[in-house]
């Protein structure tokens, strides 16, 4: 097979293939695909499947060549890139379609995109923004004011009288009073607030880590998966019996701006996954077939009852469902070296400092 093709790397991240199909292999499915449509044809003055071919080919030998060279092709190419330990990202970029007019060998030639290969970065030089959280008597205030409007009481300003009856209207056990209920809701602005914050540091750690490693994505591969949003959006509509025009007007955006959404998330994805593989490498992250089977066991347990039992034994399902957890599994685990780490360290600190002051306070009373 080796002599079938020929390998060139144009690039770090572009492998181009020129492969040969033998004329007797091209001929031999062309006879084929000739055949089935002689014995689907039907002339007057023939009974069906004794059409002579030279009746029938000068009208469809060209458009069953093409489909002899359509199914022939990627058969050829899957064995190139087994052989060669090749797995495209995107799909293949036609340079050179076989001419089957010649009485030769065919050949096509084609780029294939690669995922270069990267190194991880060092995560010691990894700088986390973390910004304070704090709740001010203005935010308080302001949702006094909504639970005022949203909530029907029999008194009429933000008192006592009127705080008792929203403790009992959303029965909050422990709250006794209107500074009780101050402190209950900022306690929630709070933490709410330090949820958030902890998602955008996760975000922000992911980013920087994919800087750190310089991970650039070949573009094509960005412009298939944004192309694959893109089917998924019109195919969900159209289920949903919902006119495209129609969504993106009320939605006030145009299919070119979407577009351009998708290929920044595409690009952001990929990004993400390449760097997992790496920490997962890395920092030997592994799924065992034990953490496998349990997984597998909760899919079960969610999924429909019509849902085909074998695909839950499917060897290649199983392979997949494993790589998604080891990205789940490698991503904790990162969070965990960058971030809680710091966040333990913090309080740690911060408790500290709160034990310090609580000892002087104390002193200074004796």
């Amino acid at each position: 097979m080796s002599d079938m093709y020929k390998r060139e790397d144009i690039s770090k991240d572009t492998i181009q293939f020129k492969i040969t199909i033998p004329k007797e292999e091209f001929d031999k499915e062309y006879q084929a695909i000739l055949k089935k449509e002689l014995e689907d044809t039907n002339i007057k003055g023939f009974r069906k499947g004794k059409v002579p071919g030279d009746l029938v080919e000068p009208h469809v030998g060209h458009t069953l060549k093409v489909q002899a060279i359509e199914k022939l092709i990627p058969q050829y190419l899957e064995k190139t890139l087994v052989k060669e330990n090749v797995l495209p990202i995107a799909p293949p970029d036609y340079k050179e379609f076989p001419n089957f007019e010649k009485d030769a060998d065919l050949e096509f030639t084609m780029n294939i995109t690669v995922m270069p290969e990267f190194k991880m970065g060092n995560l010691k030089k990894l700088e986390i923004r973390r910004e304070e959280v704090s709740v001010s008597k203005e935010e308080v205030d302001e949702a006094l004011e909504r639970l005022k409007q949203n909530q029907k009481t029999k008194a009429e300003e933000i008192n006592e009288d009127w705080a008792k009856e929203i403790i009992k209207l959303l029965r909050l056990d422990g709250v006794k009073d209107l500074e009780g209920l101050k402190k209950h809701i900022k306690d929630a602005i709070l933490s709410q607030k330090e949820h958030m914050m902890h998602h955008k540091l996760e975000d922000e750690a992911l980013k920087e880590a994919i800087k750190l490693s310089n991970i650039e994505i070949p573009q094509p591969a960005i412009d298939y998966e944004a192309s694959e949003r893109e089917r998924a959006f019109i195919t969900d509509m159209q289920q949903k019996g919902i006119d495209i025009d129609q969504f993106l007007k009320a939605n006030n955006i145009t299919l070119d701006k979407m577009r351009e959404m998708w290929k920044e998330d595409a690009k952001e994805a990929l990004q993400a996954d390449v760097f997992l593989k790496l920490y997962s490498d890395e920092r030997e992250v592994e799924v065992t077939d034990e953490d496998l089977e349990k997984k597998i066991e909760l899919i079960k347990k969610n999924t429909p009852e019509q849902t085909d039992p074998s695909i839950f034994k499917d060897a290649r399902w199983k392979e997949y469902i494993r790589s998604v957890e080891q990205k789940e599994k490698a991503f904790h685990q990162f969070l965990d070296e960058v971030i809680k780490v710091e966040e333990k360290e913090k309080k740690e600190t911060k408790g500290k400092e709160t034990k310090r002051k609580e000892t002087n306070k104390k002193a200074k009373e004796k």
